[in-house]
C-alpha cells in the first residue's frame, strides 16, 4: 500500500486517470455525472488522501458520498470535509446499495480482494478509471 513514496508505475496510473478526468471536466462532466449515468446514486470512497478527497468534491453535487473508507488508523473515526472515515472493520455500516469507489487505482486489485473477503459483493466495487 501507499507508504508516502510513489513509484514510476504508480505515477503512471495517477497521471493516466487525472488526464482522463481533467478532459471530462473541461468538457463539463463530473464524476457525479458519470455515476448517475451508471445508475449509481451513492458511494463510499476507499482512500481519503489525494484523489479520494478530490473525487468526493467532484461527486457531491450529483450523488451522495456516504463515507470514506481507509486503513490508516489515524484517520478512522475522523471526518474529512464533513464526511466520516470508516475502517475496514466498519464496512457493515456502509448501506447495501452503496457502491465503493476505490481511489488508489494502482492498488485496485488488492483492495478489491480485501473488500470481497470482508463480504462486499464485487458488483458494488468500482474504480476511478471505470468512471473516466
Amino acid at each position: 500500500m501507499y507508504n508516502g513514496v510513489y513509484t514510476i508505475e504508480q505515477y503512471a496510473y495517477v497521471y493516466d486517470t487525472l488526464i482522463k478526468w481533467l478532459t471530462d471536466k473541461v468538457s463539463g462532466e463530473s464524476l457525479g455525472d458519470k455515476l448517475v449515468e451508471k445508475g449509481i446514486n451513492s458511494v463510499a470512497i476507499y482512500g481519503v488522501n489525494g484523489l479520494g478527497e478530490l473525487a468526493a468534491e467532484d461527486i457531491r453535487e450529483k450523488a451522495e458520498v456516504v463515507c470514506f473508507i481507509d486503513r490508516n488508523p489515524s484517520l478512522i473515526g475522523t471526518k474529512r470535509n464533513g464526511i466520516s472515515v470508516l475502517g475496514l472493520d466498519d464496512l457493515a455500516k456502509v448501506p447495501e446499495k452503496t457502491h465503493i469507489l476505490i481511489a488508489p487505482e494502482f492498488y485496485f486489485r488488492e483492495i478489491m480482494d480485501t473488500l470481497y473477503e470482508k463480504g462486499i459483493d464485487e458488483s458494488r466495487i468500482i474504480s476511478l478509471s471505470m468512471l473516466v
